[in-house]
């Protein structure tokens, strides 16, 4: 047979780009060596414990004209729905003290402070880095779908804002923002 594109692994990117393709007209074949296709949307179940390897939650998806809903939509021809998950959506526990992770930022800053009264000035620094870091992505990844050509003449200064965030870790950043080793370990509970 004849195929426009080959597909491997039937996990959250292949499955996209697969779709992606074959909405555009394409003929495609999507290989996957497991038995059942979903890559890290899997859960899985041994001996009496079930737990989930992939995502787990998924932010801007609440607001139908958020870019990534749209895709989303886009891609799933509007059949996934959204179930809210609360106001709580993660804890940290280290060392036997909670940390709760609530929605909304100025909410989370006001629980940060909460826990870290005099970290106030350090926590509202982390927060804007973290806001800017995250818009600047969006050039960063949008350069990746842009003509050869195009991305040529315009990639690296598209790229340049978010490659700026990336020369450091998480751990040198929030280290040169605060002292206290307990909130450090509280806002890196939740970076990659």
């Amino acid at each position: 047979q004849k195929w426009d594109a080959i597909v491997i692994g039937s996990g959250l990117g292949g499955m996209t780009c697969g779709t992606l393709l074959a909405k555009a007209g394409k003929k495609v074949l999507m290989l996957e060596r497991h038995y059942v296709p979903g890559g890290f949307t899997h859960s899985f179940k041994r001996k009496g414990f079930e737990w989930d390897v992939g995502v787990h939650y998924v932010g801007q998806v609440g607001k139908s004209n958020s870019i990534l809903r749209k895709i989303f939509d886009y891609v799933s021809d509007r059949r996934i729905t959204w179930e809210p998950m609360g106001a709580l959506y993660d804890q940290a526990i280290i060392q036997g003290s909670i940390y709760d992770f609530i929605i909304g930022r100025e909410n989370q800053i006001q629980k940060l402070v909460g826990y870290f009264p005099d970290e106030e000035v350090a926590i509202r620094k982390y927060m804007k880095l973290i806001h800017k870091a995250a818009a600047s992505s969006a050039w960063f990844f949008g350069e990746k779908t842009m003509p050869a050509k195009k991305s040529k003449i315009l990639g690296r200064f598209l790229r340049r804002r978010f490659e700026n965030f990336c020369r450091q870790t998480t751990f040198e950043v929030v280290s040169s923002l605060t002292k206290n080793p307990r909130l450090i370990s509280v806002l890196c509970a939740q970076c990659g």
